[in-house]
């Protein structure tokens, strides 16, 4: 029975291991919030657009995900546009990506996309969110750029 005991003790250490190294992987492993509301903006705060999104009740897709303006890196501007991007499956490691759009509404150039955006996301630990959104205007492509952004749930 003695002979026995050891040949199990070292298997018996080696799954305690196992779980402890599993448990702090997971543990160090950031999590979105499941059916969640994140919210927030581009950095810096000055340009004044929000980042809004919603986390699926069983924590697998990024829904309802909206900037309340389309950032402009020229001079000009002209009226708020709000842009819907499309929903997103999150990755196991907490990384989303999507793609949106805006298509002209009036004038000479009504139907035609004007501006393409993608944004690419990471859930960290403390409830918090960050990535890039890339904004090209197809027309206008000076006015095109890059923003870090931030949020919280």
């Amino acid at each position: 029975m003695a002979v026995r005991a050891r040949a199990t003790a070292p298997t018996l250490v080696a799954a305690i291991a196992a779980c402890l190294l599993a448990a702090a992987a997971f543990a160090a492993k950031p999590s979105q919030v499941k059916g969640g509301s994140y919210a927030g903006g581009l950095i810096p705060a000055s340009r004044n657009i929000r980042v809004s999104f919603k986390v699926s009740k069983d924590g697998r897709n990024v829904t309802s995900l909206t900037i309340s303006n389309t950032p402009l890196y020229c001079e000009g501007g002209g009226p708020a546009t709000p842009i819907h991007f499309k929903n997103a499956p999150i990755s196991s490691s907490g990384t989303f990506k999507s793609t949106g759009r805006y298509v002209i509404a009036v004038g000479p150039l009504k139907g035609q996309v004007g501006t393409k955006l993608a944004i690419t996301g990471k859930f960290l630990k403390g409830r918090r969110e960050q990535g890039i959104l890339t904004t090209t205007y197809l027309k206008a492509p000076t006015c095109s750029g890059k923003s870090s952004y931030t949020t919280k749930a």
